[in-house]
């Protein structure tokens, strides 16, 4: 079987005719994710180096004389409308900013839910910043990150640069240096619901471990993928047993670290070039190998 490969795209908005935006919203992945015990406020503290890479949601929007906001969704499921948060942001952007102004929304989705690779509320982050450019808003950023934030945790983190260093409960970010890589990331059909995770995690708090050296990471990932922790892992496992099936199959198959990405269930396999994530592709098993994608370090 041939490697599906998600390639990058160079521009995040794309003009269409008519005054309309075709948008790119990138998936992410956890290289390293710390976590504490709940807080006082009911959020969990997290210390993560995240990365964009080039698996995209991708929508367009248009000007509409529809005052209702509207939108429709092909590829993986966008659960309920009520609940999307692409039209979520877009109705927070309006009510902010533009309370005349109105689109449709088609929504295209190659980031399935349940994953951990944020694709929800990196629609959002986008919607946020095509609404921006669609409809010409002089708003400062500051005030697009609060919008970001009341939207979800990790909406900020896809406003913000390609790779990060995520604090706080997720809405503090400082830009880090990552040395390009690829990944081979596979999509789990077992789903893992975050607020199980967390739930699973709170029966068993660790105290947050040491960060890895940001200094370590401008190294090709093969020096240092072994290193790398995600503190929700066991959570995940004992909440989606056919997760931790996946992952052992996969780790005795490849003989390489197998990392979770966020709350789960998508598995990643870090790589230094695109033929070394090619050949990690070729040594799976055909069933996982049908639920693979090999991405890259996302430019923006």
């Amino acid at each position: 079987m041939d490697a599906r490969i998600s390639r990058p795209v160079e521009h995040r908005f794309q003009r269409l005719h008519g005054g309309g935006l075709r948008v790119y919203a990138p998936a992410k992945i956890n290289l390293n994710l710390l976590v504490g015990p709940l807080r006082p406020d009911r959020y969990h503290p997290v210390d993560s180096f995240v990365c964009h890479v080039s698996l995209y949601d991708r929508f367009e929007i248009r000007p509409s004389s529809n005052p209702k906001l509207q939108i429709s969704c092909t590829g993986w499921d966008c659960g309920e409308e009520r609940s999307n948060l692409a039209l979520r942001a877009a109705y927070a952007m309006r009510n902010a900013f533009a309370r005349s102004k109105s689109v449709i929304i088609s929504l295209h989705k190659e980031i399935p839910a349940g994953r951990g690779l944020g694709g929800g509320s990196s629609d959002a982050a986008a919607m946020v910043s095509a609404l921006a450019r669609l409809w010409r808003l002089d708003v400062p950023f500051e005030q697009l990150m609060k919008i970001g934030e009341r939207l979800g945790s990790d909406v900020p983190l896809f406003l913000g640069p390609p790779c990060a260093r995520m604090t706080g409960r997720g809405e503090v970010l400082e830009p880090a240096t990552v040395h390009d890589f690829h990944a081979v990331v596979v999509l789990c059909k077992a789903l893992c619901r975050t607020p199980d995770v967390y739930r699973a995690f709170d029966q068993h708090p660790q105290e947050m471990g040491p960060q890895l050296d940001a200094a370590v990471l401008k190294d090709p990932p093969s020096t240092w993928r072994d290193k790398l922790v995600n503190q929700l892992s066991q959570a995940a496992r004992t909440v989606s047993p056919a997760l931790a099936d996946v992952w052992d199959t996969l780790s005795k198959a490849l003989d390489e670290p197998v990392c979770l990405t966020g709350s789960g269930s998508a598995l990643f396999v870090l790589a230094d070039d695109q033929q070394q994530a090619i050949d990690i592709f070729g040594r799976m098993p055909p069933a996982l190998q049908e639920l693979a994608v090999i991405v890259s370090a996302n430019p923006w």
